[in-house]
């Protein structure tokens, strides 16, 4: 690696793992940010941490995740000052990211939450919830509520779309109240099931006020929120494989985690909180044909125009770090090294076994039976 201090700190990393040692191994490291909302297939806040210390500067770079998801190293980068972009074309993502990386303003969160709460209050009883039992995976929406709980969720999902695009403050609220939504624990408003993906709820139906507890849930996130800096970070609802805003410019690194290969089904593990943030039951048919984990099974090509584009936005000897999954189905490191070397420099594979990585109560977490990590550096 020509740059020497990315090259020791890199074979530092890769003897040395040390996101699976010490303090940075246990499941609850990190800023308590990263439990903001709950989302399968997201990457350890510690290994996010290892590799920004490993390619980036102190403080003060410039850097890109392309498959952002909920945040979790474009945040890791922001708590280390640098300027951090996420994209991703997930609208719960997109949401939860913003108000990770952009900056909130406690008085504007209580202006929503007070404005939720009124909109509820004037429209609950009015609201009509028949269309909402077409949408059903693990069991038809309405059965994991309360129907008064249930009235109370249509009117706060209606109250966000009305909103269209959220800034960060309404992001933030939105994202606890996605958090809370389902799970197995007394904060959730569903009756029992996971907190990660929605399975079929068991339990009795016991209402829960929606307002209350989200209030609950947003006072423990901001008890944290005063030491975050602001670093002019920023998600874009962004499709990585079109064309790139020209503000994610002068790039120190990309460092991002694309869906591994026949792995998690984002839209399927997320969807109530996708139905939540806007998609009907016909979306869950067309979307998905536009997501990396969908798009890729048909050909690692969509990677082409990623690749093509960050030789122009990397700064020179600029470093592209991919982690990524490797299976008996798939090598997708060896796929996307071939298209990646059309554009950038290869400087190393690393293979890093997962199979002793626990599962969070999920049976199937994919066929993935190392982790890959491709550096690439722009000549």
């Amino acid at each position: 690696m020509k740059n020497k201090y990315f090259s020791k700190k890199w074979e530092q990393f890769k003897k040395e793992l040390p996101h699976q040692s010490g303090e940075m191994v246990k499941r609850n490291w990190g800023h308590n940010w990263h439990s903001m909302c709950s989302y399968q297939g997201k990457l350890k806040p510690s290994i996010a941490r290892s590799l920004i210390d490993t390619f980036m500067p102190s403080s003060k770079g410039r850097i890109l995740d392309v498959f952002s998801g909920v945040g979790t190293i474009p945040f890791e980068a922001r708590l280390l000052g640098h300027t951090a972009y996420g994209f991703d074309i997930s609208p719960a993502a997109v949401n939860i990211s913003r108000a990770k990386l952009e900056v909130i303003s406690k008085n504007e969160i209580q202006e929503v939450i007070n404005k939720l709460s009124d909109f509820i209050d004037q429209n609950k009883n009015s609201i009509d919830y028949n269309e909402h039992n077409l949408i059903r995976f693990n069991g038809s929406i309405e059965s994991y509520f309360h129907p008064e709980t249930f009235k109370e969720i249509l009117c706060a999902r209606k109250f966000f779309l009305i909103k269209g695009e959220l800034d960060a403050s309404e992001s933030l609220v939105q994202s606890c109240l996605l958090h809370i939504l389902h799970g197995n624990r007394p904060y959730a408003l569903s009756r029992k099931s996971h907190p990660i993906t929605p399975f079929a709820p068991t339990g009795d139906f016991i209402y829960s006020n929606l307002v209350i507890k989200l209030i609950k849930k947003v006072e423990r996130v901001l008890q944290n929120s005063d030491d975050i800096p602001d670093t002019g970070s920023k998600v874009f609802y962004q499709d990585s494989t079109k064309s790139w805003p020209e503000e994610v410019n002068n790039l120190d690194a990309i460092i991002t985690s694309p869906p591994f290969y026949d792995s998690t089904r984002f839209y399927s593990a997320n969807w109530m909180r996708l139905w939540f943030c806007g998609w009907e039951k016909d979306d869950f048919q067309t979307k998905p044909k536009d997501f990396v984990d969908e798009t890729q099974k048909k050909s690692f090509e969509i990677y082409d125009n990623i690749f093509k584009q960050s030789q122009q936005y990397l700064k020179k000897d600029g470093v592209f770090l991919m982690h990524v999954g490797k299976s008996k189905k798939s090598d997708m490191a060896g796929q996307i090294a071939k298209i990646g070397s059309n554009y950038l420099s290869l400087i190393d594979i690393f293979d890093e076994s997962v199979e002793h990585c626990e599962s969070h109560g999920i049976k199937d977490k994919g066929t993935t039976t190392h982790h890959q990590y491709l550096v690439f550096t722009k000549d």
